[in-house]
């Protein structure tokens, strides 16, 4: 990173925080909302550790009715639902309150690759989840004939490690008023898993990640900025059920501004906004023979039925000789087929030369 001597040390801390990647989600794997205000950045040079605690809450209205045609108990988008013919809403309801720790530890190198710096990172989460009634932790499909003890919940409580994001190739090139950032990595289903439950802190599958980002800087010295980063991420079949969900992209962007603070504690304060958003882009999969036509139509609106998610939110960060301290909240709204709710997010970056 080649930046003005007064940039360079807020600079390498700040990017600690916000090159912080997700392990865990509410919508998915992908912790949305973990980045924040410069979430296309490379961590600067030598090893970093990032600390991401986040709280997320939906409830009742905000688990929302998909219409379909068939009969029979079945879930799309995270939600169970039970429909008869002529019904035109599937009957939704429930609670979830989620609380996920990442600890994130990585390296960047000096050694570059087209004048990029190579970096790598791996993310273990810790989650606690309080769910009822039809909340689950991501979408899980469940076709026509499926148990009911899987599809509702008086209320359940579980915490665990979650599953675990490694990022082995993570390229970023740092510009006088652009950064950008290329990386690819996988989810590791490591956090416990039952097909039976309807919550469990695991996903039971494994996905490939592959992210592309940058930010912009409308000033020399890099106060005002704009970040974009985006991720591709690819399901494997899931494990124990007969289903694979369809691919989906996170996008997570923030604008902020930096002001210098005449103090040896308090150095930096940058303020802005911050947001995500989720789009899936192919269908689901079902892979079970389809014994009628009621049948049939059920499969067909779950594999066709597409989620998506946005949110936006203020943030605020106070760069100090200690470390670089974050606070960011996010309110979702325009959800289909997924939860809508509320995230608050905290974190502290540390780095070790």
């Amino acid at each position: 990173m080649r930046f003005r001597p007064v940039l360079v040390a807020s600079g390498c801390l700040a990017l600690l925080i916000l090159f912080a990647k997700p392990a865990h989600a509410q919508h998915g794997d992908w912790l949305m909302g973990t980045d924040g205000l410069l979430s296309a950045q490379q961590a600067p040079e030598g090893i970093f550790y990032s600390n991401v605690w986040s709280y997320y809450h939906a409830s009742s209205s905000d688990f929302l009715t998909v219409k379909s045609p068939p009969s029979g108990p079945f879930r799309t988008g995270g939600k169970i639902a039970t429909a008869s013919m002529g019904t035109s809403k599937l009957n939704v309801s429930g609670s979830l309150d989620e609380f996920v720790d990442q600890n994130i530890i990585g390296w960047t190198s000096p050694y570059k690759v087209l004048g990029a710096n190579y970096g790598l990172f791996i993310d273990v989460p810790f989650a606690i989840a309080d769910a009822s009634g039809t909340a689950s932790l991501e979408p899980n499909l469940s076709p026509p004939g499926s148990s009911p003890s899987q599809q509702v919940s008086a209320g359940v409580t579980k915490g665990s490690i979650g599953d675990i994001y490694v990022e082995p190739v993570d390229f970023g090139w740092h510009f006088r008023q652009l950064d950008a950032v290329v990386s690819s990595g996988f989810f590791a289903p490591s956090g416990p898993y039952n097909s039976k439950a309807a919550v469990s802190i695991g996903y039971g599958h494994w996905t490939g990640a592959f992210g592309l980002g940058g930010i912009a800087y409308a000033d020399a010295a890099r106060t005002w900025s704009l970040s974009i980063y985006a991720h591709y991420l690819l399901y494997a079949s899931q494990m124990g059920r007969p289903y694979t969900l369809g691919d989906v992209v996170p996008l997570e962007w923030g604008a902020g501004k930096t002001l210098n603070l005449n103090s040896k504690i308090f150095q930096q304060l940058t303020v802005g906004a911050v947001g995500y958003a989720q789009w899936q882009t192919t269908n689901n999969q079902i892979n079970i023979a389809i014994q009628n036509q009621t049948a049939a139509a059920a499969i067909k609106t779950l594999e066709d039925t597409r989620a998506q998610v946005y949110s936006a939110g203020p943030s605020i960060n106070l760069l100090t000789k200690y470390g670089l301290f974050s606070l960011r909240y996010y309110e979702e709204f325009d959800a289909r087929a997924t939860p809508s709710g509320r995230q608050l997010m905290f974190s502290v970056a540390l780095a070790f030369g």
